[in-house]
């Protein structure tokens, strides 16, 4: 059975990573690359399959033959409309398979649109910690029953990011669209797991009150951004963008401040609880906008010098111009200049000058206000012009509009004709025919076809611009990091690394902690959950002489210099007086009388005898820091490792699929990483309990 594990080259195998919101997908593992494809993770209803799914939205239109539309079954084209997300569904909702039957064929595009074979292309998912048992066990029936793929890996997020990182023990915290998860790892397997987020609701009627209870992550973020600029109009596509952009920041964590961030003020203005400056001066930072609307009677003065200059000295050339009033303007200008050179010799306009300069150089933290640059993509019909015709030659005119019908109907073969052709040819079939009654007959009939282009719907054809609007912003970029939020994340990681059964294990998870997810790419929230952490749950180990004062006299103390051996003369067994917290003795006599970091340690019990415990006693974390990224792959370190589950996904498919020549415990533990299609056959879906990497 073990016969075709290992079996494929490198290029030949699909990684898929599912995302609430985007799927990474790449079609082999050759080359350790950032994703070469993002697909979003949606599917629609097949308006013309009842229980079918299209991956765009998909509608009917009317057929145009000869300017007459159709209205039976046969004269409709069905139309798909790649930018509209009327009716999406999206399968995954903070981390759950809500709508497994969407799911499916979401995974089975993907499959086709990266695949030529279906025989022979093993496939990597990678799984979210919230899948159940179940749910694996319906994907890996419907993969083998629909794609034929040779073998499934389903590959544990937490362990993805382990695997793309190789640390052995990490404690991974993925920030993602409506969830976190915290994830502790030690030695390749989960040890630990918790998240922020809603609970596992399938209820359709329930889901959306309970997740705007419960959500966490990045959406939650937008939304509080939503919420304070309600009054300025941002909508959720701007306040997404507002997030992503460099002015949108985290402040790092400030203990002593009401705010717990030390927000930024101006002129000796305060701010309030709400985040709002209670001084009524006028910010400076910042050039100033002002929306001009040009029309056709328009009349674009000098007034102010707003329209033509900001704040800054960006002078705007096209109004200048288009005013007309360019020599009074520079007049001016010279005037002003003038005048602030005079001042300058008496030492003011060098203050002046220094004062908006050290403004400028201010960094965005230290900024009220700022300017946040939105682009929007805007999508709408132009009417397109008909090509132009050939000109008539200039008989064409006087003649009796035979020319011109044949030049409307026809492909305007009639304008090619020689002059002296169609000065004579078409009078000939007039003369047969009586010449003067024949011209009245033309000229009735000319007018129809001067009014067939108002009955015809005119050609236009639908273009997309991108617009960019400067939007003046406040404080508001700073206060939607909401501080119960960052607790709730806080809070979330610590009980989970605390909660690991094995106490030996928390060292290592507390010392390598990895931000992943695209939540996690908001400026500043990776410092500041850190510094809050540290600030919160940190304990240093200096502080363990705040016990001495407890511990009877004749108990010798740790020495000054980094030993841990104890200094004093004692030598007998411990008294049990009621005054010493016997708590605090058990764990100061553990201390003193075993071996720390040893292999065994030995403590006495309450009858005095020596009893023998683990080698680890401590119980609150002593350090607590990042883990170091790898700097070997440079792709990575440009991208970012924010995405760092997929770059695990393609060493894990490396290892499960594609290493050859193992020894016999290699070929187990190998077969044991992938579900092929052997062992489907023989132990049905529920083989994947056991041959996958989900723990």
């Amino acid at each position: 059975m073990s016969g075709s594990t290992g079996k494929w080259r490198e290029e030949q195998v699909l990684i898929i990573c599912p995302g609430s919101q985007t799927t990474l997908a790449q079609m082999g593992c050759n080359e350790l690359t950032p994703p070469q494809h993002r697909f979003p993770t949606r599917m629609f209803p097949d308006p013309g399959v009842e229980g079918q799914f299209r991956p765009f939205h998909t509608y009917k239109r009317p057929k145009t033959t000869a300017g007459v539309k159709g209205e039976g079954e046969d004269d409709f084209d069905w139309v798909e409309d790649v930018d509209s997300l009327e009716g999406a569904i999206y399968p995954i909702q903070a981390g759950h398979i809500v709508h497994m039957e969407a799911f499916l064929a979401f995974l089975e595009h993907v499959h086709q649109a990266l695949t030529t074979t279906y025989h022979n292309t093993p496939i990597m998912l990678m799984a979210s910690p919230q899948w159940t048992k179940a749910d694996c066990e319906v994907i890996s029936r419907y993969v083998f029953e629909k794609t034929k793929t040779p073998a499934l890996c389903l590959l544990h997020s937490g362990l993805a990011t382990q695997y793309g990182l190789k640390w052995p023990n990490m404690t991974v915290v993925d920030v993602g669209f409506e969830k976190v998860d915290v994830t502790c790892v030690y030695e390749g397997r989960v040890v630990g797991h918790n998240d922020v987020g809603p609970g596992n609701v399938r209820d359709s009627e329930k889901a959306d009150e309970e997740r705007k209870r419960g959500i966490s992550g990045g959406e939650f973020f937008t939304k509080k951004l939503m919420e304070l600029l309600k009054e300025q109009g941002f909508d959720h596509e701007m306040a997404e963008q507002l997030k992503k952009s460099p002015v949108c920041e985290v402040l790092p964590y400030a203990a002593e401040s009401k705010e717990l961030m030390e927000l930024p003020t101006e002129g000796g203005s305060a701010t309030g609880s709400n985040g709002t400056a209670t001084s009524s001066a006028a910010p400076t930072e910042g050039p100033k906008i002002v929306t001009t609307v040009v029309g056709a009677d328009d009349d674009l003065g000098i007034d102010g010098d707003e329209k033509v200059v900001n704040e800054e000295g960006v002078l705007d050339v096209a109004s200048l111009v288009v005013s007309g009033q360019t020599r009074e303007f520079l007049a001016k200008q010279e005037k002003l200049k003038a005048e602030k050179a005079k001042a300058g010799r008496k030492g003011k306009g060098q203050e002046t000058d220094a004062s908006a300069a050290a403004k400028a150089r201010l960094p965005n933290s230290k900024r009220t206000k700022t300017i946040f640059h939105y682009e929007e993509l805007v999508t709408e019909d132009v009417p397109v012009a008909p090509p132009a015709a050939p000109a008539p030659s200039a008989s064409a005119p006087a003649e009796n509009g035979v020319s011109k019908d044949v030049e409307m109907a026809d492909s305007g073969a009639a304008p090619a004709a020689s002059t002296d052709d169609a000065g004579t040819k078409p009078d000939e079939p007039a003369a047969k025919t009586g010449g003067e009654q024949a011209q009245p007959a033309t000229d009735a009939a000319a007018p129809p076809p001067a009014a067939q282009p108002p009955a015809a719907a005119p050609a236009t054809e639908r273009i997309s611009r991108r617009v960019r609007r400067d939007i003046e912003v406040g404080l508001e970029r700073f206060l939607f990091a909401d501080r119960k939020e960052i607790d709730r994340i806080v809070t979330t990681i610590y009980h989970t690394v605390q909660g690991i059964d094995e106490m030996y294990m928390r060292p290592s998870c507390w010392e390598n902690l990895v931000f992943v997810g695209n939540g996690a790419r908001i400026r500043g929230l990776k410092d500041n959950i850190m510094q809050t952490l540290q600030a919160r749950h940190l304990i240093s180990p200096s502080s363990a002489t705040m016990f001495t004062s407890e511990l009877p006299s004749n108990i010798g103390t740790p020495s000054g210099t980094g030993s841990q051996t104890p200094t004093g003369s004692f030598t007998g067994q411990l008294p049990t007086s009621s005054s010493v917290n016997p708590l605090l003795q058990a764990a100061t006599t553990a201390a003193s009388l075993g071996v720390p970091g040893g292999p065994q340690g030995q403590i006495v019990g309450a009858d005095g005898q020596l009893q023998t415990s683990h080698h680890f006693h401590s119980q609150t974390p002593t350090n607590i820091k990042l883990a170091t990224l790898p700097t070997y792959l440079a792709e990575w370190t440009k991208n970012g490792f924010e995405e760092a589950m997929f770059l695990g996904a393609q060493v894990a498919a490396r290892l499960a699929f594609c290493i050859h020549n193992l020894d016999p415990a290699g070929l187990e533990a190998q077969r044991s990483m992938s579900f092929n299609r052997v062992d489907y056959n023989e132990l049905g879906p529920k083989g994947i309990r056991s041959h996958s990497m989900l723990i």
